[in-house]
């Protein structure tokens, strides 16, 4: 039994993480977090620590003295990686830490593909100073979550976020032709797969987690066939997209609370092309899944048949 620390482990794929790793039982699983939230560590039964990642060596010492293994980053980065950068620095310092996630939790971007996406760079950032480290590490890439077609019906801790097909209203606004394959899979089928992996001798640099592939054509259908009605489409071109805008949706307004909406627009176009252009289309020589045959995965209908199918 080791000690896992979860950064960014309130929420999101983080909280995802923190549940299964105590669900198995076999480790011990603490959440570093900005804030003190005791209703939470008393929710989840585990230990927040409060950490500032702006101090590298308050970070190395909260890290020794809970004698930590393995840091797992959700961290939500936005315009730095400074956060993350710090914890690297910190578990690298720490004399019982050997092994680190990055906040990655998606696909296999470059810097190349980054210009419009501040996002991206924050989180790439990390993997300078972790390759520059003796820590172990490896790169959970999984698509994208397919967990926000469930919303509100399928538990998850994600915050609700709406691309392309809006299941609700019955309304899609696909990007580009919508014939390109994207892997989607559920935060809860991908912690199952982190936790398996704790128990692996040794990491691969690279870590693939296959829930399903469908392009957004076939998600479409999907939505239509489990529903049971036609759903308003339409179809946002690359010009439109590469303008840093996309169809709003009716759910859209909804997320402006969390980000502007030019933000969102500018996010969602970015999606959009790498949509259309295949990056999320993950055909790895190796998976987890293969790695982990027992470990069962969600596919899209099975997820949009759990929150939308009517009895």
């Amino acid at each position: 039994m080791v000690t896992v620390v979860v950064a960014g482990g309130t929420r999101g794929i983080g909280r995802a993480i923190v549940e299964a790793i105590k669900s198995h039982g076999k480790h011990t699983v603490k959440i570093f977090s900005r804030s003190a939230n005791p209703a939470l560590a008393a929710e989840t039964g585990c230990e927040i620590i409060t950490v500032d990642y702006n101090d590298i060596d308050g970070l190395t010492s909260a890290l020794e003295e809970n004698k930590v293994d393995t840091v797992i980053s959700t961290l939500f980065l936005t315009t730095t990686g400074t956060p993350q950068n710090n914890l690297v620095l910190a578990s690298e310092a720490s004399k019982f830490t050997r092994r680190f996630v990055p906040s990655i939790w998606g696909i296999p971007y470059t810097q190349g593909h980054l210009t419009n996406f501040e996002i991206g760079r924050a989180k790439l950032e990390s993997l300078d100073y972790l390759e520059k480290s003796n820590l172990e590490y490896t790169l959970f890439y999984v698509g994208y979550f397919l967990d926000y077609w469930g919303h509100p019906h399928v538990h998850t801790f994600q915050y609700p976020s709406f691309i392309a097909v809006d299941i609700e209203h019955n309304v899609a606004a696909i990007p580009g032709r919508g014939n390109t394959p994207i892997t989607f899979t559920h935060t809860s089928n991908i912690a199952e797969f982190v936790v398996a992996s704790l128990e692996l001798p040794k990491w691969e640099r690279e870590s693939h987690i296959i829930g399903d592939s469908v392009t957004w054509n076939e998600f479409l259908k999907i939505a239509e066939e489990v529903k049971g009605t036609d759903f308003e489409v339409t179809y946002d071109s690359i010009e439109l997209l590469q303008s840093g805008k996309v169809t709003e949706l009716p759910s859209h307004p909804s997320l402006y609370s969390q980000l502007p909406k030019e933000i969102i627009q500018q996010i969602f176009s970015v999606f959009g092309i790498w949509f259309e252009e295949g990056l999320f289309n993950l055909q790895p020589k190796k998976t987890l899944n293969e790695v982990f045959p027992h470990i069962e995965v969600w596919t899209v209908r099975d997820v949009l048949e759990r929150a939308w199918k009517k009895e």
